[in-house]
């Protein structure tokens, strides 16, 4: 009898600990490294799909941490604490060759290596917190590595639908970079991959020419207030 109420004990614990997961749909926003550097998710074209939890029955569950491919990871939960034991993995193979394209590859790459790498029965670990109506949920894999999600879609194609767009060239960039047909007073910025903001400016016109002479070469992220953001290429 008392083996039969530590198994249901168990089984409650479980339950309760992975509704959460459940419950939401979450998408991928950085990655941090084990060395501290934190990568925010890069622009993507169609915007970036649900990540979601999925029961495999009894004590099992699969994650499909989605963003250009998926990378699936089945687990066991560990009663009493927020940890994971892996049992299986994989990732689809796709080629991502849309806009933004080098970043988005990387990016992808890595989702896969951090539910992929694990060995069999390695430990994860996961912790979710709430500001708001908004809830961030952060994986920990055993080599330290950290997946950040949200159950807000902040890059998909409905929170930029209605946005309105700019003209902008040339795209990749050496010298200056030229924006038509936007508005006045509107707060403008510029990012690099890791998320750094490398310019900043406020429109006084509608046209706008930004010298990115002094910037390194690599990938960057324009955005403007009211507009749908901007990847581009400094060569």
């Amino acid at each position: 009898m008392k083996k039969l109420l530590f198994l249901l004990a168990g089984s409650v614990l479980t339950a309760q600990q992975t509704s959460e997961l459940l419950s939401n749909s979450w998408y991928i926003s950085k990655m941090v490294t084990s060395s501290g550097q934190t990568t925010n998710t890069p622009l993507i074209d169609n915007g970036v799909p649900a990540t979601t939890f999925n029961s495999a029955g009894g004590t099992s569950y699969v994650i499909n941490s989605r963003y250009y491919n998926t990378s699936m990871m089945s687990f066991g939960v560990m009663p009493g604490g927020n940890n994971l034991i892996k049992t299986a993995s994989s990732c689809t193979l796709l080629f991502y060759n849309g806009g933004n394209a080098a970043p988005v590859r990387a990016y992808d790459q890595k989702n896969c290596d951090i539910y992929g790498l694990g060995a069999y029965g390695s430990v994860y670990s996961y912790q979710i917190t709430t500001n708001g109506n908004v809830k961030t949920l952060v994986m920990t894999d055993p080599s330290g590595n950290k997946i950040y999600y949200n159950n807000t879609s902040q890059l998909s194609t409905q929170e930029t639908a209605g946005k309105k767009t700019f003209k902008t060239y040339p795209n990749p960039v050496k010298n200056v970079l030229h924006l038509e047909n936007i508005e006045k007073r509107l707060p403008l910025k510029i990012y690099d991959l890791s998320g750094k903001l490398v310019f900043e400016t406020l429109t006084t016109d509608a046209s706008l020419s930004i010298d990115t002479s002094l910037f390194q070469k690599g990938q960057y992220i324009l955005t403007l207030e009211n507009y749908k953001s901007y990847p581009f290429t400094k060569e």
